[in-house]
């Protein structure tokens, strides 16, 4: 509770402040994302991966577009995923950004399924599960929460719009 004097300077009225998470219950700060999450709920401990080696091929760009479609279409995920297709076709070669997005988008799906998520199914809990699995995969590969560090600037802005 925060007490503070009162409008006429002769007393103290209470101000209540609450303070919870967005996504429920916490019991873990992600290192590197600095996020709040629930690491029993993570689908699994957090693993030593890196996003650097990544091969981009078929089998992953279906896992993407199969994760990321669970959450209906966003314009972030458009262009990034225009982009593996463009990279697939050879026609654009993947950048850090790129590898980044593919590596997280499968990683996340794996942790989805640990937790029991169908495939095409997306949670309706207020965005606990996405928070917890999106959380632990950023801490898999070592990232903050900086959104660039998945997205570039070009499917940014087409989010903003």
């Amino acid at each position: 509770m925060y007490w503070r004097p009162d409008a006429a300077g002769t007393g103290v009225e209470p101000v209540y402040v609450i303070l919870s998470s967005p996504y429920g219950e916490t019991n873990a700060k992600g290192k590197y994302s600095g996020r709040d999450y629930n690491s029993d709920k993570a689908g699994g401990p957090i693993q030593d991966l890196d996003w650097k080696t990544a091969t981009i091929d078929r089998e992953g760009v279906d896992k993407v577009k199969l994760h990321t479609g669970r959450f209906g279409e966003s314009a972030e995920n458009v262009v990034m995923i225009d982009r593996l297709e463009k990279i697939l076709k050879g026609e654009l070669q993947p950048t850090d950004t790129d590898k980044r997005f593919y590596t997280h988008e499968i990683r996340e799906l794996e942790r989805y399924r640990a937790v029991g998520v169908l495939d095409g199914v997306s949670p309706d809990d207020d965005g606990v599960t996405w928070n917890n699995t999106h959380t632990a995969t950023l801490e898999d590969y070592k990232l903050s929460s900086d959104r660039s560090l998945l997205y570039t600037p070009e499917a940014l802005k087409a989010g903003d719009e």
